[in-house]
Formats: structure tokens, C-alpha cells, sequence
């Protein structure tokens, strides 16, 4: 019995596809997001394919999600100057702003910029240490786990150390939890691999601390030497190159947490630092 083949029209949808041009068993698509691909005509007419994957990629933010004070009031995602993506929220004081998506599922940003003002006016006001040590350290830690221009951000944020969400934006929930600093004292982790976070954290004398940065520098020294720049084989860190692949994109996208990439991946940290070391 002879089957009839089912004719695919241009500018016909399949899915996310939109027929451009056929090229005998191909057919040229564009996907909604933009990408133009050659696809074999029976998989659109089977629904094996519908989109580019960008589909399964995107993991989408849907309107109405609150992050803090910002409400997600769109889920067209625009591109930023460094090519991240952006969503549309609008603050609880009434202020719309595009926001960094990846920044919005980190916990990273919580408001348009009003918490912060208010936060440093009741630091000026209320607690009275805006020019104290104390405070000077808050404003330290956040600064080299998330200013990648501080020259200690490698040794900290580089590595996927955070300061807590507890303190991030609240210098009295910090000082309420670390109390006055010694004479002398300068904060430091007692996990170093762990955060900046209540329980982790300690006033300890200034050179102690300094020895800490030391052994930091060494640390990384250590790495530089023992695994050096030339790339290291799949076989060698027996990782897949799909797993290899994933893990470069991932850490390229602003996820610089080793450990978690190392347990998302089921691989192990030193793994997953060798593959950013030499596939990045």
C-alpha cells in the first residue's frame, strides 16, 4: 500500500519552527528564538521536533515571581551590554528596572537599589558605625566575593565564596551576629571553604589573618604548578565532553561555586577545577 508523504508548506509552523526554505529530506527552520536550522522534514511532521532546544535550555522565570521587593512583570528576556540576560520587575516602591536573571535566581538582587539606600541611611542613623571598623569589614567581605576587579576576588568570590543572605544587605543583622571587633581584629573564616556566614566567621588578630591570605596565595600557587596550563585529556579526568561542555557554559553564565558544580555533575571538585582550568 503506497503511503502519501505530507507535504510541508514555506512559512508553515511546526512548533516553535518556521518553515524558511526546503532542501530535499531538509528542511531550513527558524526557531522563535531566533535560531536557523536544518531539520529533516519527517521529524517536524512526526512533532520529534519542535524548537531548537532552546526550549529545554531555558529555565524561565514566570511573570509574577517575587524575588525580595522585585516582581517579575515580564518574561521577555533581553540581552544586556555583556550579553546576560535581563527580565523587566518592577520594586515595591513603584520602580520598574531590567534586572539580571542570573542574579535573580542567585539571590543576588533583592530591589532596584532602595534596600541598599535605605540600609546604608539606617546604618548612618540608627547603629551609628558607618565609618567603623566593623562596618568597613561588612563592606570588605562583599567586596571581594562579588567585585571581580578587587584584587583578593580570585582567592574568594573566584572560588565560589559568598557572604550570607543574612548579611548581604544588612550591616546590623552582621554586627548583631559578629558583636564589636577586638582591638586589633580583622574578620576571617573558620571554614575556608565555606562562606562568609554567621557561625563561620570570627575576629582574629591582624597577623593571623595575614598568614590566612598567605596560605590562600600558596593555595593557588600549589594549583598553578601541580596542574599546569596545557589542557589535561577527557581520559585523564575522566569526565565526559558533554559534562565538560556543560560545566564551561555553566561557569561562564557566573556559576563559580566548584562544589556545586561538582555535585550537580556528580564529579568531584578537584574534576571540575581541572576542567576550568584548562577548557575555560
Amino acid at each position: 500500500m503506497e503511503t502519501t508523504k505530507r507535504v510541508i508548506n514555506i512559512s508553515e509552523k511546526f512548533g516553535s519552527w518556521i518553515v524558511l526554505n526546503k532542501q530535499g529530506k531538509q528542511v531550513l527552520c527558524q526557531c522563535d528564538c531566533g535560531t536557523q536550522k536544518l531539520v529533516y522534514s519527517h521529524t517536524l511532521t512526526n512533532g520529534r521536533s519542535t524548537n531548537c532546544g532552546c526550549k529545554k535550555r531555558k529555565e524561565s522565570i514566570p511573570v509574577g515571581a517575587n524575588f525580595g521587593r522585585l516582581k517579575v512583570i515580564s518574561d521577555v528576556e533581553v540581552k544586556g551590554k555583556r550579553g546576560e540576560l535581563l527580565l523587566l520587575t518592577l520594586c515595591s516602591c513603584g520602580t520598574q528596572k531590567y534586572v539580571s536573571k542570573n542574579s535573580l535566581k542567585r539571590g543576588l538582587t533583592q530591589s532596584c537599589g532602595c534596600l541598599q539606600r535605605e540600609t546604608l541611611k539606617s546604618d548612618k542613623t540608627v547603629h551609628g558605625h558607618c565609618k567603623s571598623h566593623e562596618y568597613n569589614s561588612w563592606l570588605h567581605i562583599k567586596r571581594i566575593c562579588y567585585n571581580k576587579n578587587h584584587h583578593q576576588y580570585k582567592y574568594h568570590g573566584g572560588c565560589g565564596i559568598e557572604v550570607d543572605a543574612s548579611w548581604r544587605d544588612n550591616f546590623t543583622q552582621f554586627l548583631k551576629d559578629m558583636g564589636v571587633a577586638p582591638e586589633g581584629t580583622v574578620i576571617a573564616r573558620i571554614d575556608l571553604e565555606s562562606d562568609f556566614a554567621p557561625g563561620n566567621c570570627q575576629w582574629i588578630p591582624r597577623k593571623e589573618h595575614y598568614c590566612q591570605i598567605h596560605f590562600l596565595k600558596r593555595k593557588e600557587f600549589f594549583i598553578s604548578q601541580t596542574l599546569p596550563k596545557p589542557v589535561v585529556t577527557n581520559c585523564e579526568i575522566n569526565v565526559s565532553p558533554n559534562i565538560i561542555r556543560a560545566i564551561v557554559k555553566a561557569h561562564a553564565n557566573g556559576e563559580a561555586n566548584m562544589n556545586k558544580l561538582a555535585t550537580q555533575y556528580q564529579i568531584s571538585t578537584q574534576d571540575a577545577i581541572n576542567i576550568i582550568l584548562h577548557h575555560a
